[in-house]
């Protein structure tokens, strides 16, 4: 550890790996749709450790983490596992039963919790703030199908209220398929209609969302004709009405080399996250971990993919999704900054924990 420019600790790095940012012969978005070009990260940025070794409402490894700014708080989703409610975690992984913590800007206290029944299993999701005062919505996936190796994911995309109880009053369980449910949430159906995308395929599969919420856009990765693809939607008109015509969309994308981890969007960038938990210190010191980040022209065929040590520390280290986090600008009163975060599960089986870091560096 060391102290940045910044004044906060730094752990890890990034080290190029894969492929140089440039041309890698993928088609560019189809149907000649853009967005505005904008910077991007700076992958080889150094990693900041916003917070280590917190705890999320449940036991299991966090899935993803995402930041409402208005608020200055965290949202993480994990399996929902209660030992005292008798349900085993593997049904509740086959089920599709998700728990979603609210917690303070600094990881170190648990406010609240939702349980999503039958949703899916949290790998990513998008955060939608609001106002000051007022709950965020979330962005995420429902009507969970297992698969094979017992792991319950959903198979439509969804809106919903945060409506999770402090966590000094009784738990509420919220069912997707519950028409009081739905109505306390806001729920909105926002499956993407294939046939409102550019080229061909009548049917997608595994919509995931996440949301640039400096640029107020929606991105919902998924598969259609075989390929992993993505694409763009204006955040207002994706609330008012279901999805239709996107900004922009993407085919092709590249796929995670060892075990994809989740994504996020900012401006006309994509990031993907991906790598393998391993426990204690990995075989070799010189190459900790398989954990990447790829960064995609979402105008273009450019990619980057980057080997990162962030949190190299952490006795058990397993990438966990990312999001964009915002932060007041210093420099300019009512402007907000950009930070890349990605998390960690760490810990023991029984008593996992969360980690998030971030890089801000922008080019």
């Amino acid at each position: 550890m060391e102290l940045s420019r910044r004044g906060l600790m730094k752990l890890g790095g990034g080290t190029a790996a894969g492929l140089a940012f440039g041309n890698t012969g993928l088609p560019a978005a189809a149907g000649a749709l853009s967005l505005p070009a904008s910077p991007s990260f700076d992958l080889h940025d150094d990693v900041t450790a916003l917070f280590m070794h917190q705890k999320a409402w449940c036991a299991p490894v966090m899935q993803c983490a995402g930041y409402d700014h208005l608020n200055k708080h965290w949202y993480v989703t994990q399996v929902m596992y209660i030992p005292a409610d008798g349900v085993t975690q593997t049904t509740r992984t086959y089920q599709g039963d998700l728990c979603v913590t609210k917690l303070s800007a600094d990881g170190t206290t648990k406010l609240g919790r939702m349980y999503l029944m039958g949703f899916g299993h949290g790998a990513q999701f998008g955060i939608e703030a609001t106002a000051a005062g007022q709950p965020p919505y979330l962005w995420i996936e429902y009507d969970s199908v297992p698969s094979s190796a017992g792991v319950g994911a959903g198979v439509k995309l969804c809106r919903i209220r945060y409506m999770g109880p402090p966590t000094d009053q009784p738990a509420r369980h919220f069912r997707w398929d519950n028409a009081q449910d739905r109505a306390d949430m806001n729920f909105l159906d926002r499956t993407p209609d294939p046939l409102q995308l550019p080229g061909a395929g009548a049917t997608l599969s595994a919509p995931r969302p996440v949301v640039d919420p400096l640029n107020r856009r929606l991105l919902v990765r998924f598969t259609r004709n075989g390929q992993r693809q993505a694409a763009v939607w204006d955040l207002a008109t994706a609330v008012a009405a279901p999805l239709g015509a996107p900004l922009v969309l993407r085919e092709n994308l590249p796929k995670e080399e060892t075990l994809a981890q989740g994504f996020c969007c900012y401006g006309s960038y994509m990031y993907q996250l991906e790598g393998k938990g391993y426990a204690k210190i990995p075989r070799d010191p010189a190459d900790e971990g398989t954990t990447y980040i790829t960064k995609i022209d979402l105008n273009s065929s450019a990619t980057e993919r980057v080997f990162t040590r962030a949190l190299k520390s952490l006795d058990y280290r397993e990438p966990e999704g990312m999001n964009i986090m915002l932060v007041p600008d210093p420099a300019n009163a009512g402007a907000y900054l950009p930070r890349l975060t990605f998390g960690f599960a760490s810990g023991l089986p029984g008593d996992r924990r969360v980690n998030i870091a971030y890089k801000d560096a922008l080019i």
